[in-house]
């Protein structure tokens, strides 16, 4: 028998099927439980805190208390206790404690499924600092703002013992809250809008302007028009 040689014994050898690479899901479903992708950003532009952090916010988050929930010495964001709107974070911010993010849902891919357009009432998002960066005050505090917006007055809108964003009053410009500024008695809140031609903007002379801002950039408190002093 002819020696086979190493050339046509090459040929010979077996060759193992390739495996097919396990597609990379690129939309989560449901309270997105199972994300484990790097996003850690939140959908209204805070950086999200590590959960291995406990500052700025002190929290119970922890891999050790939420096992296999995809927890760890990163900033990533995850779903560890069924929030309702899918992945959230820990900000860095000391005035935003937490927030969600902006991780594809299934069937809205190409959409923001974090966006609320017209008058926002539907909004009940953990948003509690206002456009010009101002921290909300609770919907139950009567300081530094004593307010008639109440849970028992504006019955469901939203309101409770928290300080996020809403709009239980229909304001034209979407949802709001009073601040804790003393000097600021209420500001709306860059909540993110489905068009972006509907951003709470004003170029120009600004002249179609009707919102609530009533401290300059200087930080100067605005003198009322109706007042002559000063």
């Amino acid at each position: 028998m002819p020696e086979i040689g190493a050339e046509a014994n090459q040929e010979l050898r077996l060759q193992c099927p390739t495996e097919e690479p396990e597609e990379v899901a690129d939309c989560w479903d449901g309270l997105q439980k199972d994300y484990r992708g790097d996003i850690s950003t939140t959908v209204s532009g805070y950086t999200c805190m590590k959960w291995t952090a406990q500052d700025p916010h002190s929290h119970s988050r922890t891999e050790e208390n939420y096992p296999d929930s995809g927890l760890g010495d990163h900033n990533y964001c995850r779903n560890p206790d069924n929030e309702p709107n899918g992945v959230w974070c820990y900000t860095t911010n000391p005035d935003q404690r937490w927030d969600y993010c902006r991780v594809p849902k299934c069937g809205t891919v190409g959409t923001n499924h974090m966006c609320f357009d017209d008058l926002q009432s539907e909004y009940r998002g953990p948003q509690q600092v206002t456009e010009s960066g101002q921290k909300c005050q609770k919907w139950t505090a009567q300081t530094p703002h004593s307010h008639s917006r109440t849970e028992a007055n504006y019955p469901d809108t939203g309101l409770g013992d928290h300080n996020y964003c809403r709009n239980p009053d229909n304001e034209v410009g979407g949802a709001w809250c009073y601040t804790t500024d003393p000097n600021q008695r209420w500001d709306y809140c860059a909540i993110s809008r489905c068009r972006d031609e509907e951003d709470y903007c004003f170029d120009g002379l600004q002249k179609a302007y009707r919102g609530p801002k009533q401290v300059t950039a200087g930080g100067r408190k605005c003198q009322k028009w109706t007042s002559q002093d000063a």
